[in-house]
């Protein structure tokens, strides 16, 4: 090779490497975005874990007086995108969750479904001394793009709300999710498959993957009749066969939805049909919205599980809501109405309550303790008395104020009852197995005060307050260890304070 012929290929092996260096630059648009989130937490019912809380236990778990529990923990999200062009872009979030003191998992095996023995702890480790620790999670992880001008694709692991409020589900789901618009009309199709058994531990482990799982398909259908107003009506499939347990599953009436999905057999296969009307408008200041939705469905051989008389339990669950807020002086006044039905019928064949995914929200109501708020769930600290909101009716009212450009107050009263008095804590006073008659679960007071220290950071102070009503009357006992009727009182009222630093960028 003669020197002239080295150096042009020097020459072109120089720009083709400049020509990929610069490819990234000029092709791409990398976004980072994320919060932080600090909690500190005084209550006697918030334990640093999610779930639903139970004021009226029949132990005396929760009785008279409750120690306060105090904690401290933060959410850190990193949020990046891949940005390749206006119809092309990976979507990614990742999450790490500490408590102050936490040493890390416990019992956790990685990846463990929601739905098998073993899971994560709510809190991830890193707050131990020295803070070393693997607690980083994904929460999405997908691709959006478009095909045409009218046509969206978002395929991995993302977030989704339904169209009626979230009741049935509001959770980030593995989906495949398609958009198209087809002028004032909007049709969005998906599938998830949320729960696979076969490759998490379920039963029986031998199966085919594909085999034990849970689905959820979605059909929402959306038009906009004005600017100013809109339709929607949807449709979602759960099909869920995955198979969590050996042998038979006792037929019991439950109004909890994880119970009902998680707690048969592969025999005992469930199908769930939602239908859902909803919709929202503006008159001049004043916004409406609401929804109602139906379920039907059948669990197939539940009351028993061999021989000729296997019968299928049947499912007829309702919700309902209506809601409007106005700008009124220098913040927002809002009213709503929630109601989710319960089952209190005692035929083990028939179950009338509303079921969600069991990862489901109500954020319209405000409130920190009766039903669950994701707007007031910054952190792992996620405890209400129905955090699957079902079997509850629910109004509201509150007013959010903007004193100044960085002062912030925020009010809510709530008052909640149990449409099903079938699983209603007892009355112990009256001796075992006597549930109370009332349905009225309390009255729930909160406030928030904000402040804009800067931009991007603002703090908060926030302390709820709930008055039990006739629901849990003398559901508890007193904090002596004795179980008597001479010892039944009521349990005392659920309340938590928070002081928090949200910070955006």
């Amino acid at each position: 090779m003669t020197k002239f012929q080295k150096q042009m290929l020097t020459i072109a092996a120089a720009g083709a490497l400049t020509a990929v260096t610069a490819l990234p630059a000029m092709a791409f648009e990398n976004e980072f975005h994320g919060i932080f989130n600090f909690n500190t937490v005084l209550s006697n019912y918030n334990t640093g874990s999610n779930g639903d809380v139970n004021p009226g236990s029949s132990t005396t778990n929760w009785g008279d007086k409750r120690k306060m529990n105090n904690y401290f923990e933060q959410r850190t999200r990193i949020l990046y995108t891949a940005k390749a062009s206006d119809d092309l872009k990976l979507v990614t979030g990742f999450e790490m969750n500490t408590r102050f003191g936490n040493a890390g998992l416990t019992n956790a095996v990685n990846g463990a479904s929601s739905y098998s023995t073993s899971t994560y702890t709510v809190n991830g480790g890193g707050g131990r001394i020295d803070t070393d620790t693997t607690n980083i999670v994904t929460k999405w992880a997908y691709l959006d793009f478009n095909v045409g001008k009218n046509f969206n694709a978002k395929l991995g692991q993302m977030p989704y709300k339904d169209t009626i409020k979230g009741l049935l589900v509001d959770a980030d789901m593995p989906m495949i999710l398609t958009t198209t618009k087809l002028g004032n009309y909007t049709l969005g199709l998906g599938y998830s498959r949320f729960a696979d058994d076969s490759a998490n531990a379920g039963t029986p482990t031998t199966s085919r993957l594909g085999d034990a799982n849970k689905d959820l398909f979605v059909l929402d259908n959306t038009f906009a009749l004005s600017k100013d107003t809109k339709v929607a009506f949807s449709y979602y499939l759960l099909a869920d066969y995955a198979s969590s347990y050996n042998g038979n599953v006792a037929s019991t009436a439950t109004n909890t939805s994880a119970a009902i999905l998680s707690g048969h057999t592969s025999q005992q296969a469930l199908q769930l049909h939602t239908f859902g009307l909803s919709g929202e408008t503006k008159i001049g200041a004043l916004n409406l919205s609401g929804f109602a939705a139906m379920q039907a469905g059948n669990q197939r051989d539940w009351v028993t599980h061999t021989g000729s008389n296997a019968t299928s339990r049947n499912f007829h669950g309702w919700a309902a809501n209506v809601a409007a807020n106005m700008k009124i002086g220098s913040g927002t006044a809002k009213t709503a109405f929630l109601y989710t039905s319960g089952s209190n019928n005692t035929n083990p064949a028939q179950y009338n309550g509303w079921i969600s995914t069991s990862v489901n929200s109500y954020n319209e109501s405000g409130m920190m303790i009766l039903a669950r708020n994701t707007g007031n769930s910054p952190t792992s600290t996620d405890q209400y008395i129905r955090r699957d909101v079902t079997n509850i009716a629910l109004a509201t009212l509150g007013y959010d104020a903007m004193l100044t450009d960085k002062v912030s107050l925020n009010g809510n009263v709530g008052f909640g009852w149990a449409p099903a008095s079938n699983g209603a804590p007892n009355d112990n006073a009256l001796g075992a197995n006597r549930p109370n008659a009332s349905d009225f679960m309390g009255t729930e007071i909160n406030l928030e005060a904000g402040y804009q220290l800067y931009k991007n950071l603002k703090v908060l102070a926030q302390g709820g307050y709930m008055i039990l009503g006739g629901y849990y009357k003398n559901s508890a006992y007193k904090n002596n260890g004795l179980t008597t009727t001479a010892n039944a009182v009521d349990p005392e009222n659920p309340y938590t304070m928070r002081l928090q630093a949200r910070y955006s960028f």
